[in-house]
């Protein structure tokens, strides 16, 4: 009977799970408090559907984290090659059939039944996965030029399909496959001489996009965004000095739970100003303790890359930390007015499906290395602990046959007497 029943016990980092689920009641919280004036534009006033929606999504990422940290993550390095040429393909469709919504860019697919999804969140993922398994083929050949070359040349690549689009994700993907190859081993001048081919190209982008804006679709955008950064009195900034206002006002300890007051005047308040909220109406304690569980969260991969049973999975364990972690950053950044809007969310915080639930994916192959990380130490005390106690019995065996041989001797010496 009780074999029957199933096993639902949490496997993994149980700090990992603590801080997840810490940062989907913030989330819970917070997006209700914050998404007024987007629900009164969008949804006719009616804040219980978002309300629903994003319990569903926040409820299906769980789901979604459970079900892969079970699975072995080392079944994707097997179809690593399958997952790169799914993301090109993806990134194409989207190129050609993308739609727009709203103010948002044309990176988004719809499906019958599904809805719209953004490809870029799960290019993300692919890649990294793609590049883990690539490192921990070439090993030391990383050093070597041409190896290095084939990779960078593949993830530019799929950067590139992004990029006309989704700038921000673009540069976010490449710099952490780069970081990956860096702690791989590249050599630093490989790494510089490609970080000034990327400066490049990006200068040589921006000079097309002033000769004729309609080559680069999107140019326009980057440019205004960056414009009206630096010069924060025109109308067009509103979004940014609002976001000031929240944090201004905000204080130590905050106003207090949906008391937030510029969040009715944000229009992404949910979304990529959600951390503007959380100062508002937190304080510099809520948003202090936020980023210490975003510290909290990548030291801990840094812990499971190390402990990794292989280099696969070392290497997948830091390029998820760093996808995490730096898109964190990104959207901090922007929240406080440090740099230009990106349009990068708050993973497992910000509103929104496919960030939201593709980054509980990525948390569950953290969770699977960790968990097969521990199955194996576990197994290897295990398999000593065996040993010794085979040992012990065999000393223990020998030690009761000399005991005996000396009873039967002086048994025959009394027997002689």
């Amino acid at each position: 009977m009780l074999k029957n029943k199933v096993n639902l016990k949490i496997k993994g980092d149980k700090i990992i799970w603590i801080v997840y689920l810490l940062f989907m009641l913030v989330s819970l919280v917070l997006v209700f408090s914050s998404m007024g004036k987007t629900v009164y534009e969008n949804q006719g006033g009616n804040i219980f559907g978002m309300f629903r929606k994003h319990f569903f999504i926040l409820t299906f990422g769980f789901f979604v984290t459970y079900v892969f940290h079970l699975i072995n993550y080392k079944y994707y390095s097997k179809y690593s090659n399958i997952m790169y040429g799914f993301s090109i393909m993806l990134l194409a469709i989207t190129l050609l059939i993308g739609g727009i919504f709203g103010k948002a860019a044309s990176r988004w697919i719809v499906l019958p039944f599904i809805g719209q999804f953004q490809p870029s969140e799960i290019v993300k993922y692919l890649l990294i996965i793609y590049v883990a398994h690539r490192l921990s083929i070439l090993k030391e050949g990383i050093k070597d030029s041409k190896n290095f070359s084939i990779l960078v040349g593949q993830i530019i690549f799929v950067s590139m399909l992004i990029f006309p689009q989704n700038l921000s994700t673009a540069f976010l993907l490449f710099g952490c496959c780069l970081i990956m190859m860096f702690i791989a081993g590249a050599k630093i001048k490989h790494m510089l001489c490609t970080i000034g081919l990327g400066i490049v190209a990006l200068f040589v982008v921006f000079l097309i996009n002033e000769i004729n804006p309609k080559i680069i679709g999107r140019g326009d955008t980057w440019v205004n965004r960056i414009e009206n950064f630096i010069d924060n009195d025109k109308t067009e900034n509103n979004q940014p000095n609002t976001a000031k206002m929240a944090i201004a006002t905000g204080g130590i300890l905050g106003k207090g739970i949906g008391n937030t007051e510029q969040g009715r005047f944000l229009n992404e308040s949910h979304n990529d100003f959600i951390f503007a909220i959380i100062l508002e109406e937190g304080g510099l304690l809520l948003g202090g303790t936020i980023i210490i569980l975003y510290m909290i969260l990548f030291y801990r991969s840094i812990k499971i890359s190390r402990n990794a049973p292989g280099l696969f999975g070392s290497y997948l364990a830091i390029g998820i930390g760093l996808i995490i972690i730096l898109q964190a950053m990104i959207n901090i950044m922007v929240a406080t007015t440090i740099i230009p809007v990106t349009g990068q969310t708050l993973p497992f915080i910000s509103y929104g499906g496919t960030s939201l639930i593709l980054s509980s994916f990525g948390l569950g192959l953290l969770l699977s290395i960790d968990a097969k990380s521990n199955k194996r130490k576990t197994d290897s005390e295990n398999k000593n602990l065996d040993s010794e106690n085979e040992n012990t019995e065999s000393k223990d065996s020998g030690s009761g046959t000399k005991s005996d041989k000396d009873d039967i001797k002086t048994n025959r010496n009394e027997s002689n007497n």
